[in-house]
């Protein structure tokens, strides 16, 4: 090795050294601060909005109760503010893939407790809700996919990609009416053969599926894509995001 490639590699070495311990730091410091601030949190485990204590009942909480569902439940870290928005919002538009190991980590974590209800009925699988292509390449970062896998690895579940979402401006750029009109067309299931044509469906019997995303506002998104998977025939849909847009302010 030359005495400048040798210089290069050691100067390069530093400065990952350099951006680690900082992105440690960042991580811990960011970290510690969410979990003292989500600890005493509830909410509904049929929609995911904050609730007080007692408030939610076996068939939902004041928001849900007594309205249709695509989805058999939601399980999140937080609601959509403070510490984990801020992280939520670094993972997505600033490119802090690291972030996404942790925090997916957290999220299986919360899983676990609704996994254990139906444990040995069936089988699991972790499912990310996607993003278009072109928004992948300009962001750089497909961040409901890297938060999926750090699920599916923390979990020990298969991770799978049946599903497509055709190009349309995202979802944080929409208005709340805007986003309820959300059709299930918007996502379609990726058939097995050649460019997706001429295949067959996935099939979901007798699995339970996780739905991944990072926030869930009007769970549109979610449903328009739970709706495409049911007719996989899964055994149960569940929503797991990082955060939930609450409708009104959390109990204190």
């Amino acid at each position: 090795m030359s005495r400048l490639h040798r210089k290069t590699c050691l100067k390069l070495d530093g400065l990952l050294g350099d951006w680690l311990g900082y992105s440690q730091a960042f991580l811990g410091d960011n970290l510690t601060r969410l979990a003292r601030e989500e600890a005493d949190l509830n909410y509904c485990q049929r929609c995911g909005q904050g609730v007080g204590r007692g408030e939610p009942t076996s068939t939902g909480c004041g928001t849900c109760r007594g309205r249709s569902a695509i989805l058999d439940g939601v399980v999140r870290v937080g609601p959509f503010h403070g510490v984990l928005a801020e992280l939520i919002r670094s993972l997505k538009y600033g490119g802090r893939w690291e972030l996404a190991e942790p925090m997916g980590q957290m999220l299986a974590e919360r899983l676990k407790p609704r996994i254990q209800i139906h444990r040995g009925e069936c089988h699991w699988a972790i499912i990310p809700i996607p993003m278009p292509r072109w928004r992948r390449w300009y962001r750089g970062v497909d961040h409901a996919g890297l938060i999926a896998a750090s699920v599916a690895r923390h979990l020990e579940f298969p991770l799978l990609m049946p599903l497509k979402k055709r190009g349309g401006p995202p979802q944080a750029t929409l208005s709340r009416s805007r986003r309820n009109k959300s059709s299930r067309d918007d996502y379609r299931v990726v058939r097995a053969g050649i460019r997706g044509f001429g295949g067959v469906l996935p099939n979901l019997e007798d699995r339970s599926v996780i739905l991944i995303d990072d926030v869930l506002t009007t769970g549109r998104s979610m449903c328009a894509a739970g709706s495409q998977l049911r007719r996989l025939g899964p055994a149960r849909i569940i929503a797991g995001a990082l955060a939930v847009t609450e409708k009104r302010e959390s109990p204190k």
